[in-house]
């Protein structure tokens, strides 16, 4: 594999899916990946979602599981082997808040790894493939926040 400079299409694709599923869109995740694109699970590759029914289900999972979600996306590198196929690691945090009280608010984090496939498809890059490895998880309280943190907690916001 050599290294691949990348068009921004590409480093799109990871910001518009984190925007997908922090807004609950499975038709806006369904357009991210070819007809036949999955997501998967790392190192083993077994299939979690693909199809319009799949991306359904994993939204309706996210949206049962937890109240927000925010994905952060930090480090992107892409590679392309001699036969053109383009793959990819993207790492990033997810944010998930969880609890349904304000005194049980929290966040868990999931540290992660996407393992990319991409192709060509209609004239636009898209994933071919996901596969999520979960590096570590971070449970920590949190509290909604208020305007009127402004002038107590954030007073230089006043």
């Amino acid at each position: 594999m050599a290294c691949f400079t990348a068009p921004q299409e590409l480093h799109d694709l990871a910001f518009r899916y984190g925007h997908a599923v922090d807004t609950r869109d499975a038709e806006e995740l369904g357009s991210l990946f070819t007809a036949d694109g999955r997501i998967g699970s790392y190192p083993d590759g077994i299939v979690r979602y693909c199809g319009a029914a799949g991306w359904a289900q994993m939204i309706a999972e996210v949206a049962a599981s937890f109240g927000e979600t925010m994905h952060n996306v930090f480090n992107q590198t892409f590679e392309q082997d001699a036969h053109g196929t383009v793959r990819g690691l993207t790492t990033g945090i997810a944010s998930h808040l969880v609890g349904e009280e304000e005194s049980d608010l929290a966040v868990l984090d999931f540290a992660m790894r996407y393992h990319n496939r991409y192709a060509m498809e209609q004239g636009l890059w898209k994933f071919a493939e996901r596969r999520l490895e979960v590096v570590w998880v971070e449970r920590r309280p949190v509290r909604r926040f208020s305007p009127a943190m402004l002038g107590r907690e954030l007073a230089g916001f006043r």
